[in-house]
């Protein structure tokens, strides 16, 4: 039982985020944990979580409007924080997953027309209870004022302003295994300096 705890401990301490001097890397482990705690339930299930240069990858289950697996490769475009919005381009891959023949052949259908003008608003269905996600055609658009988890850490009071006021996110990237989040100051706080 002790050497459970042990490697579980390890595991833990190694999945931690790590401080970088102008940012903090997440480690895939951890962000897809996060991701299922935030995301799963009846419609959908968050399976697995893949960073790498270029192209990174996050398999979903879902279960409405059809039986299905997704996987939505992605990459992150340049950061506006002027608008507080975090952008990555994505497209969708997917196959049926029925025990009925039929099923799984009419949900093939369904999911061939998933990159046309259908499958696109079948994903904003999915994600509409996400206040801070909007699905353009292949841009999806993470709005960090909406985001509970960091409202906390753009309000934090600093010098008498908010964070978010001092601190901007310069860039996003993904390597393998890890979300490389790269930080700066604000152009007003460089020229106080």
């Amino acid at each position: 039982m002790d050497d459970n705890w042990q490697r579980s401990l390890i595991r833990g301490w190694q999945q931690r985020p790590t401080l970088h001097r102008d940012g903090v890397s997440l480690q895939e482990a951890w962000l897809l944990r996060k991701l299922q705690q935030a995301l799963d339930g009846d419609s959908l299930q968050i399976d697995g979580l893949s960073l790498l240069s270029r192209d990174s990858t996050l398999h979903l289950t879902i279960h409405q409007p059809l039986a299905a697996r997704l996987t939505l490769h992605f990459d992150f475009l340049p950061i506006n924080w002027h608008s507080r919005l975090i952008q990555l381009r994505y497209h969708v891959q997917g196959e049926a997953i029925s025990p009925s023949t039929t099923r799984r052949l009419l949900g093939g259908l369904l999911l061939g027309a998933m990159e046309g003008a259908f499958g696109h608003k079948a994903l904003q269905q999915l994600t509409r209870p996400l206040d801070w996600l909007t699905l353009e055609q292949d841009i999806a658009s993470i709005d960090l004022t909406q985001l509970p988890a960091l409202q906390q850490w753009l309000d934090y009071p600093l010098l008498g302003k908010p964070l978010g006021e001092h601190l901007i996110i310069k860039a996003m990237e993904t390597c393998p295994g890890r979300l490389r989040i790269r930080l700066g100051r604000t152009a007003n706080q460089t020229q106080t300096s």
